[in-house]
């Protein structure tokens, strides 16, 4: 059977168990299970639909059963677990991913004789070599197993006291302990099992921060992934309740912004490309953009969130605000070495797939044994020490580092040793005293270095094609039904809403803006911020309605009236534009965005002699700002201010001239009857870099009621163009 069909297949099953169409889930398991050769799935697939048409038959004949309800949600979560035994089978039979190879692999392999295997091969070890010894091959190799067997085979979870073991001190190091968290996740990101997910709660609970942050982590992805199913499990939602009362809110809400920030990392990646290309945009010849209204005071004068913000972003918890901006854009989230660890992923190291996610430890019988001929700074312990205490880098690409250090020469070494120690110790200085002020941030730490271990995996491994890439989920877990479970007072929202805020996700934040709308009394900051993100979706219509409620709690607040104004410029409304915008003057009377704003608003208008005080205004008030030189020239035009007008656009032309000035020294010198001089500057508009004749044309039809009003004879147009035409044919 082709695998696409089986995963078509399982989507649809998934659909009608998720809309409670259980007839058709059991018509089509019926179908599939029969292509598993597989008995008991067979007759389990019988035996489900024989009691759930008793149900129905009873239910219809109107009797009354209190635990109809638990019974019915009962048939739901088996035909779930039904249908992930079946599409296993079916994958495992068809699939030929390296998951589906693995598990083929090892569906004989015993568990018991596993951890058995390993536990001899540890005594025997430890009596054979000192401390911090690199384990030898067999051992690893047998440690690989019970990863793969983790991984893979769902059977084994039932074996509670071997499971168990495994996570107990004694059995084997913790860093070796660490990765069969991992193998516990990916077990279920491809398979859901009870068992396997009720261990993942119960190590969120571990002695040992790293098997803990990494269940964290495991289980906030794996919840995400089957929101759906989850009522359908009480066991599973009385450990969610329980998870909310074991687990700090701070550490929960850190590891959900952490995930959601991994969808920058790309982004980031983008941005620093984009802005290495030339960026060329067509200049349309409307009136707007021939006179650069828009940019007129410049960026620096733009008005953009609200500064009365800034003291409800500081107490926002920003959990590692202090560190150094190299440090705190890598822990943000900004993932600044992704791309710079990609192409170190070659080593034989990386071939086993547990080695991905190893943690990288100080003593660390690994690295010793890679850098055991080496000489330098790279045997000076400091380093090792601040390597692996460090956040900067995650632990893969800790690895990455020191396998590429032998192949390096001398000089080179030697240089990276003093740069690296150099930053690494700086850096962990303030991440030490860091944690001595808040504890929860080395956590926080933890996981996010291994959520970016997670991403490397799922992104970089030669076989990423063949996992589903958990990063590539909108990772909306506000959305999550779960998630009411473990943040019953909806503590989440907030912060999740402002990290979002200020990363410009607007409309993610919107979403989240809006459920905490549902839930808390309205105030102006959250009601401004739903705004704002409105404005930014180009949704005026809806961010005008939450800027006048915002302006319901405060009338006299400029940059909410600024914005009211804003919007309804947008909605083509400048008359009521007009009127915030001198609300807000009067308040502020020489704000330099105002002004403008309001002579933009008069020019909207029409009410150019108006428009023309405010632009002078601005003129005096920015005596270096040339931009207001241009719809000076145009209002002094309309209105036949000829000298004037002139005056301001020779002053452009002597200045950065674009091609509107050429074309309104042209209007100027017909209105004054000079046609053969304004014939010149036409041919100048045209042949301005980037511009066509085209263009020109479709600009001065838009001028041409204008000429006509100051007597330039309609008439005249025509020929005047054709003489222009032959002007430039004979160029």
């Amino acid at each position: 059977m082709d695998t696409k069909v089986i995963i078509d297949k399982q989507k649809e099953t998934k659909f009608y168990l998720n809309t409670k169409r259980l007839k058709e889930a059991l018509d089509l398991l019926g179908t599939m299970v029969k292509e598993t050769h597989d008995s008991t799935l067979i007759d389990t697939q019988y035996n489900i639909e024989n009691s759930y048409k008793s149900l129905l038959k009873y239910t219809v004949e109107g009797f009354t059963d209190p635990e109809r309800l638990k019974i019915y949600n009962q048939f739901v979560s088996d035909l779930f677990l039904l249908a992930d035994d079946t599409f296993l089978a079916l994958k495992t039979n068809f699939a030929s991913d390296l998951f589906y190879t693995l598990r083929k692999k090892h569906l004989s392999t015993d568990l018991e004789e596993t951890i058995t295997a390993i536990e001899q091969k540890i005594a025997m070890w430890q009596l054979m070599h000192e401390e911090n010894a690199p384990f030898e091959e067999d051992l690893n190799q047998q440690i690989e197993i019970l990863f793969e067997l983790l991984m893979t085979q769902p059977r084994v979870y039932n074996k509670k006291n071997d499971i168990n073991k495994i996570f107990t001190e004694g059995f084997m190091p913790w860093p070796q302990q660490s990765i069969m968290v991992t193998a516990v996740t990916l077990l279920l990101l491809h398979h859901f099992n009870t068992h396997a997910l009720l261990l993942l709660f119960n190590l969120t609970a571990h002695p040992q921060t790293e098997i803990r942050q990494r269940a964290l982590t495991g289980l906030l992805l794996v919840l995400f992934l089957y929101d759906d199913r989850l009522v359908y499990f009480p066991s599973i939602c009385q450990r969610l309740e329980a998870l909310h009362e074991t687990t700090s809110s701070t550490i929960l809400q850190g590891v959900i912004i952490q995930l959601m920030r991994t969808h920058e990392t790309e982004k980031l990646a983008q941005k620093l490309t984009d802005e290495i290309l030339p960026e060329v945009a067509r200049i349309h010849p409307n009136l707007r953009n021939r006179l650069d209204l828009d940019n007129i005071i410049g960026e620096n004068f733009m008005e953009g969130k609200n500064p009365d913000w800034e003291d409800i972003f500081s107490d926002s918890p920003e959990l590692l605000s202090k560190l150094e901006e190299f440090s705190k854009l890598q822990m943000e989230g900004s993932d600044l070495f992704v791309s710079t660890f990609r192409m170190l992923k070659h080593f034989s190291f990386f071939h086993q797939t547990s080695n991905w996610f190893l943690p990288f430890s100080y003593p660390n019988p690994t690295v010793s044994q890679i850098l055991k001929d080496e000489t330098g700074p790279f045997q000076n312990r400091d380093i090792m020490e601040s390597l692996a205490s460090t956040g900067i880098l995650c632990n893969s690409d800790k690895f990455s580092l020191i396998l590429s250090i032998p192949a390096m020469p001398q000089a080179q070494k030697d240089m990276m040793g003093q740069m690296f120690m150099a930053e690494i110790s700086a850096a962990s200085e303030v991440e030490k005293s860091d944690e001595l002020i808040d504890p929860e941030k080395q956590l926080l730490s933890t996981s996010n270095q291994y959520i970016q271990d997670l991403y490397r995996f799922f992104r970089v491994h030669p076989q990423k094609a063949d996992f589903d890439d958990p990063f590539n989920w909108k990772l909306d877990f506000h959305n999550k039904k779960f998630i009411n479970y473990i943040f019953p007072n909806q503590e989440l929202l907030p912060a999740l809403g402002d990290y979002l805020f200020k990363k410009d996700r607007y409309a993610e934040s919107l979403e989240v803006f809006n459920l905490l709308g549902q839930h808390q009394q309205p105030n102006i900051q959250i009601i401004q911020k739903q705004a704002f993100c409105y404005q930014q979706e180009n949704n005026y219509k809806q961010a005008l309605k939450y800027y006048l409620e915002a302006d319901l709690f405060d009338h006299q607040q400029v940059w909410n009236l600024k914005k009211i104004a804003l919007c309804y410029r947008h909605l083509n409304n400048p008359e009521k534009a007009l009127d915030f915008y001198k609300k807000a003057e009067k308040i502020n009377p020489d704000n330099l965005h105002t002004q403008v704003s309001i002579g933009h608003c008069l020019f909207e208008l029409k009410q150019f002699e108006e428009a023309l005080k405010y632009y002078f205004k601005v003129e005096y008030l920015d005596p270096k700002n040339s931009k207001v030189w241009r719809p000076i020239v145009w209002c002094a035009l309309a209105l036949g201010k000829f000298e004037q007008a002139e005056k301001y656009c020779q002053k452009l032309l002597n200045d950065q001239p674009s091609q509107h000035d050429y074309l309104n020294m042209g209007h100027l010198k017909w209105c004054n009857g000079h046609r053969q001089e304004a014939i010149e500057w036409y041919q100048k508009c045209v042949t301005f870099p980037g511009y066509s004749l085209d263009e020109f044309l479709e600009t001065f039809e838009n001028d041409r009621q204008l000429l006509i009003s100051h007597h330039v004879d309609e008439n005249d147009i025509p020929i005047m163009l054709d003489q222009l035409r032959y002007y430039l044919q004979n160029q």
